[in-house]
């Protein structure tokens, strides 16, 4: 049921993303066919927002699909993920020979704690050590 809530919040999100961008980039054309200096920077201005917009949209979707498919593994390799339980704010250890299984569970686990960047960091590691062990 969360993941499904997830999905839905994922795709409303992106929708308004899109929309916003479509309602940016008819703004921008507008300014920019003006012809006054300072409307055509702003008009330059407003494709360069969507842009990023685009691209970051585009990268959290990849990692979110990446990191669910990297979960879906454990599950299959290893069972249930079972997350340490810490108080908030604690300090988690980084695993000293990281495999991806231990960067994902490093990586949960920070997010439990509060840590969000760092475990975003963790998670997109472990993403990438899984890509380098499936390769070999």
């Amino acid at each position: 049921m969360k993941q499904t809530r997830t999905i839905i919040g994922v795709a409303v999100m992106a929708v308004l993303l899109v929309l916003y961008i479509a309602f940016a980039g008819y703004e921008a054309v507008l300014l920019i066919s003006t012809g006054e200096p300072v409307a055509l920077v702003f008009g330059l201005a407003l494709f360069v927002a969507p842009a990023i917009g685009i691209w970051s949209l585009f990268r959290e979707l990849k990692f979110g699909r990446d990191a669910g498919a990297l979960m879906n593994r454990f599950v299959a390799e290893f069972g249930p993920i079972a997350i340490p339980v810490l108080d908030k704010g604690s300090d988690v250890p980084e695993p000293a020979d990281p495999t991806w299984d231990d960067m994902l569970i490093h990586g949960l686990t920070l997010d439990s704690v509060g840590k969000r960047r760092e475990a975003r960091a963790a998670v997109r590691r472990a993403i990438v050590l899984a890509k380098v062990n499936s390769n070999s």
